[in-house]
């Protein structure tokens, strides 16, 4: 299957639920059908780091980029905060875009799901006399994961988990992407164990799929260990991208 796609944002219904695991393989097929891909992670918190394991799902033979990272595993205004740094929104894309120019295919990967605040921008509203305010007013604008989708303008893909309550997380993370107006292509449902014979787990995919008319891209099948042997042998010829 040739992947036409060029680039493209890998998000997820939470933390955890394998985002790095779908980024390895996408780099992977794209690697394998000859073109330039390379892997941003524009932003990762916590240890082990996300840029680590990346490395070691593809072999080593994707580049991967990052732009900041922060010892404290949390969301990233947090992390940057309690290390008294600023992330600099106009940074991470300048990035990418220089990657967009290097690559042919530039994957970017998220940290945790859409609607996780990177960073927070207060300002002060006066408000005339005609509306009759006396005092000023405080806001605080949150410039989320989803914020930084549809400024670089890129196609999204939603990673979820295969386990109870995917449909409710899954649902929820399509509804907020519909929202906020995202190029949304679908979702994928990782480390699916083709052998269990669990109704929750076999029926999710489809539930998702008529609740939001959203299709489920790709079922990652479950590898008994993960490195760049069990990952680069998944095929993709179901991938429907």
């Amino acid at each position: 299957m040739d992947l036409n796609i060029k680039n493209i944002f890998i998000t997820g219904t939470d933390t955890g639920v394998g985002k790095s695991i779908f980024s390895s393989i996408l780099a992977l097929a794209f690697y394998n059908q000859d073109k330039k891909v390379c892997i941003s992670k524009p932003i990762q918190t916590g240890s082990p780091r996300d840029t680590d394991f990346l490395g070691e799902l593809t072999g080593n033979k994707i580049p991967i980029f990052n732009t900041y990272s922060f010892s404290l595993p949390a969301a990233p205004v947090v992390s940057a905060e309690h290390e008294n740094k600023k992330i600099e929104i106009e940074k991470i894309i300048s990035d990418i875009k220089k990657l967009e120019k290097e690559f042919d295919c530039v994957i970017v990967e998220g940290i945790g799901g859409i609607a996780v605040p990177i960073r927070n921008s207060s300002f002060v509203a006066r408000r005339s006399e005609e509306q009759k305010t006396i005092h000023d007013s405080r806001f605080t604008i949150h410039y989320l994961v989803a914020d930084l989708v549809k400024d670089l303008n890129y196609p999204l893909v939603i990673v979820a988990r295969a386990a109870l309550g995917t449909i409710n997380h899954t649902v929820l993370t399509i509804e907020f992407a519909k929202q906020k107006r995202l190029n949304l292509l679908g979702f994928v449902i990782s480390l699916y164990d083709e052998t269990l014979d669990d109704p929750v787990i076999k029926t999710a995919p489809d539930i998702i799929s008529r609740l939001t008319q959203v299709p489920c891209l790709m079922k990652v099948p479950k590898v008994k260990e993960l490195s760049f042997k069990s990952i680069n042998s998944i095929q993709t010829n179901s991938l429907l991208l």
